[in-house]
């Protein structure tokens, strides 16, 4: 148990605190001590439902998450089933599109079993925010608005942004902070960890659980996956999506095609559990194959050491010595514009589009011909990577 012990490796809680980590409220040596102490601190992480696939930048809280389970702490999962049909407005030029309750469930159906690459089944508690959100009366609700002021919201960057464009900002989106970090209320939680673009969120509940239980509540903010070039956080919004569910192949050829060069050790260091000091002694490695690691590790991480061999011998044949792939998708023949409309599941026009921009071969030639009929056994090659064979 963690209350009986009597040492605590000092060097993993700095680890903790430094590897993923970008900001702790109210400070990193607040945190220590309370890390030292030898209560079990419950920190939860919390997860809106607004697709149906975990991608790397929720494996950066849940590596951290892992990390205080094997300290003896007690994680927690709160799935936002309840926020997800609101959307939170944080970092977005304009109102989220808001979620009916079936399409949040359709999209959490396979969230816990994502979570569970990372975190053992049954070693974390979880919750859904709608067990309390939505039991909430008129007169709660008003009570919760009145902890904050419009001014606290407005200023926050994304909305001044939108003021300045014209764009229009919705009341249920000031109303976002307070639900998010009345999650903390409800948990009576020691600890959040989140993305430090949700810093502000999560010291909404920090603030609400010191006014409402005394209670002084610990935030990890994370680092983010950020792109050197374009300066946006990889993500599911905003392009360069390595989601868990992934197959191997998709995983490996991703992380090759969308990390730059720049990211890798900074993907290494935040998405995987390989040792600081051997990412920094690959760091100076060929970068390509410093990429092929990471690519490797990611893989192995999800699908296990032999889909990460399979997954690399097949980038090698592919891509380096520019054999055809081992296995490929066979579709029926039928019109080139059709075929790739059918394998890309775009439109008409984007076929139309990739067909005249030579991004179509067939068996290794360059056809931009719409109405071109591939024969069977026809190799058909979209993009770099996507391979698929003509059958009957």
């Amino acid at each position: 148990m963690f209350g009986n012990k009597t040492i605590i490796d000092e060097q993993k809680i700095e680890e903790l605190l430094t590897r993923r980590i970008e900001a702790v409220f109210p400070s990193k040596e607040e945190a220590r001590n309370r890390l030292k102490e030898g209560k079990a601190l419950r920190v939860y992480l919390g997860i809106d439902p607004t697709g149906p696939d975990l991608h790397l930048g929720h494996t950066i809280p849940l590596l951290f998450l892992k990390q205080l389970l094997e300290l003896g702490h007690k994680p927690v999962l709160v799935i936002g089933d309840f926020t997800a049909r609101i959307g939170d407005p944080t970092d977005k030029e304009s109102t989220r599109k808001p979620l009916t309750e079936k399409e949040v469930k359709g999209n959490m159906r396979n969230y816990l079993e994502q979570v569970y690459k990372i975190i053992p089944k049954g070693s974390f508690e979880v919750k859904y925010n709608s067990s309390w959100l939505s039991k909430m009366s008129f007169e709660e609700v008003l009570k919760l608005a009145s902890s904050a002021t419009v001014q606290q919201m407005i200023a926050r960057d994304m909305f001044q942004e939108r003021l300045k464009n014209e764009k229009p900002i919705g009341i249920h989106e000031f109303l976002y902070p307070l639900m998010q970090g009345y999650d903390s209320v409800a948990m009576k939680v020691d600890g959040e960890v989140g993305g430090n673009d949700q810093t502000f969120n999560m010291l909404v509940g920090r603030d609400l659980e010191k006014k409402m239980l005394n209670k002084d509540k610990l935030v990890f903010a994370t680092k983010l996956l950020i792109d050197a070039e374009s300066g946006k956080k990889m993500s599911k919004t905003e392009g360069g999506l390595i989601s868990l569910s992934d197959s191997p192949q998709d995983m490996f050829g991703k992380t090759m095609k969308t990390v730059p060069d720049e990211m890798t050790a900074t993907v290494f260091e935040l998405c995987t559990e390989k040792p600081t000091q051997w990412i920094q002694d690959k760091k100076s490695s060929d970068p390509y194959e410093f990429k092929k690691k990471l690519a490797f590790e990611l893989v192995r991480m999800y699908h296990g050491e032999k889909e990460a061999q399979k997954a690399k011998d097949e980038w090698e044949r592919v891509f380096s010595r520019g054999e055809l792939p081992s296995e490929m998708e066979e579709v029926k023949t039928a019109k080139l514009v059709e075929l790739v409309g059918l394998v890309t599941q775009g439109s008409s026009s984007s076929a139309k589009i990739l067909i005249d921009q030579g991004a179509v071969k067939v068996n290794g030639e360059v056809k931009k011909e719409w109405n071109f009929t591939p024969k069977e056994g026809d190799i058909i090659q979209i993009g770099p990577k996507k391979f698929v064979k003509v059958a009957r």
